[in-house]
């Protein structure tokens, strides 16, 4: 019997009591901690967050109104907007109004963090866009078992969270060597010197460069079957799958439309290419390997034309120039830096894969673990 569950027996064999979140949490509003200029750099000291996916924004060095935190004062940064939230053991500033700060009320007995990972398991999804911790997040009930069993709870649970850490930190110096790597292979002399085995071209002397082709989106399935077995790729990457192709071989798609424009994707076989995609093929000089990891350098997105709409247009592309190095030398930095991209981003093999894999582990046993009967008094 595990020590988990010899405490459950001990403690709360018929259930635990369920309590609403706000019996247990007090908010504060963020309107003393929002940064008032967004002139970020990463040698600042202070960070800037928010509630969402992106959570640091940057650096500031602005040092009034900062929120203070540390790991035996944390709290939980919450959007009122969107209802995600992260758990802050830091001092930071903050971008948004739309957002409260998270700590227990003085009479709770319990442990935070276990009060962090019960919100984890609410499952409710924001749809208008209005505010939700008064009217409706506050309101959930979590179960409250015996201090001893939220602690025991909370250890098995935060070795999950320092392993995915752990994970993460190493893809993320995965992903600078990647970087670091192909930005010194892939630098050469400037134009007109060094060595003379390097030429400069034109993109347009050294690849056909075009536009897909438009494809309705009802014609485009979330999952390649086989009437659909072909892969689909916008302006973002994969779409889906359709059950024709216009494109073979290895080919290099460059999103032309939109925010992240310039995107780089890399595609081969028999696929789709939608209009928003460039499509970049090779008229001998280069392997499409090497011309993906240098595309991917050059930073096309700087390139977009201004607008609502900002977009990346196959003339503008056309006039950039761009390194030929010989053959051995191109398949030698594509080799290195292939094996590099492969453990950063592939979802076969990579870290990317191990991460998942352990973080649907932590759901797993979370909810597990998190799942009691309520007790109830008997009328």
């Amino acid at each position: 019997m595990s020590k988990l569950q010899e405490l459950i027996d001990q403690y709360c064999p018929n259930g635990v009591p369920f309590k609403k979140l706000d019996e247990i949490l007090d908010y504060e509003q963020p309107t003393q901690y929002i940064v008032k200029s967004t002139k970020y750099d990463d040698s600042y000291k202070t960070p800037v967050l928010t509630a969402g996916q992106t959570f640091i924004l940057g650096y500031t060095n602005e040092d009034c109104g900062i929120y203070k935190a540390d790991k035996i004062a944390p709290t939980i940064i919450f959007d009122d907007f969107t209802t995600s939230f992260h758990w802050v053991d830091f001092d930071f500033k903050v971008k948004s109004s739309a957002m409260k700060m998270l700590r227990p009320k003085s009479t709770f007995d319990g442990s935070f963090r276990y009060v962090f990972y019960a919100m984890e398991c609410i499952n409710f999804e924001a749809v208008n866009h209005t505010r939700h911790w008064i009217s409706k997040y506050s309101q959930f009930e979590i179960p409250l078992p015996p201090p001893p069993i939220q602690e025991e709870i909370v250890k098995i649970l935060d070795r999950f969270a320092e392993y995915a850490a752990e994970l993460q930190a190493e893809l993320q110096a995965r992903q600078e060597q990647y970087e670091y790597f192909r930005n010194k292979l892939l630098t050469f002399n400037e134009i007109g010197g060094g060595t003379q085995r390097i030429i400069w071209m034109k993109m347009s002397e050294a690849y056909d460069i075009k536009a897909g082709k438009s494809i309705l989106s009802s014609m485009i399935e979330k999952e390649k079957t086989l009437n659909n077995p072909y892969p689909c790729y916008g302006g973002n990457g994969l779409r889906g799958y359709v059950s024709e192709y216009n494109q073979q071989g290895d080919k290099i798609l460059i999103g032309r439309q939109g925010a992240l424009c310039g995107n780089i994707c890399f595609a081969n076989n028999k696929f789709y290419a939608t209009e928003h995609a460039v499509v970049v093929s090779d008229k001998g000089y280069c392997i499409p390997r090497y011309t993906y990891h240098l595309l991917t350098k050059m930073d096309l997105n700087q390139y977009k034309t201004a607008g609502a709409q900002p977009g990346l247009s196959v003339s503008r592309l056309e006039k950039l120039l761009i390194p030929i190095p010989p053959m051995e030398i191109q398949y030698s930095i594509a080799n290195v830096l292939d094996k590099y991209e492969t453990l950063v981003s592939d979802l076969a093999q990579g870290l990317p894969a191990e991460i998942a894999a352990v973080q649907e582990q932590y759901e797993y046993y979370r909810d597990k673990l998190l799942s009691f009967s309520e007790y109830k008094l008997s009328a």
